[in-house]
């Protein structure tokens, strides 16, 4: 008799915590990371007003068409993620596929204007860099990888002529 109280002691305990760090680890997280996240693309956002104003519109341009890609790359992740049909009930937010509709839009832009991001843009190291050569090895392998994303979203959500 004992001993099957131990063993649903063992399992209650597991259960519980289990139930317990899945509210707190998974389904708090998604919240406090969205919301951690607003505050650098607030930051960022007053840069690109500031820059708005001033009629400094290179930049600004530069950071959209970088957001543009990084929407690009980081759909990719997302929408081949092996647990993004369990993110709605789970977590409680639902993305796919209901944000492939964000995607063909960056990727109509992007099919329209080309990325800036090149493949090759980090495969020479500038003469007073030497000392960086394995970092920019780095920068070029991952460069090219999402260069590689960012094409197959723009094959995949296109809208065809």
């Amino acid at each position: 008799m004992r001993r099957w109280y131990v063993v649903f002691t063992l399992i209650a305990s597991c259960i519980v915590s289990s139930a317990v760090g899945y509210w707190f680890g998974f389904r708090e997280a998604l919240a406090f990371g969205i919301a951690a996240d607003s505050l650098p693309r607030g930051a960022i956002a007053t840069y690109y007003l500031r820059a708005l104003r001033a009629g400094k519109h290179a930049n600004f341009t530069i950071g959209l068409e970088s957001d543009v890609d990084l929407g690009l790359i980081w759909g990719h992740e997302l929408f081949r993620h092996p647990l993004r049909h369990v993110m709605g009930p789970l977590w409680g937010f639902e993305f796919y596929p209901e944000y492939e509709k964000y995607a063909v839009r960056l990727a109509d832009y992007r099919k329209e204007h080309p990325s800036l991001t090149k493949p090759d843009m980090f495969d020479e190291v500038p003469p007073d860099k030497e000392q960086y050569r394995e970092f920019y090895r780095e920068l070029a392998q991952g460069t090219r990888e999402n260069v590689a994303k960012i094409n197959a979203m723009v094959e995949r959500y296109a809208t065809k002529p």
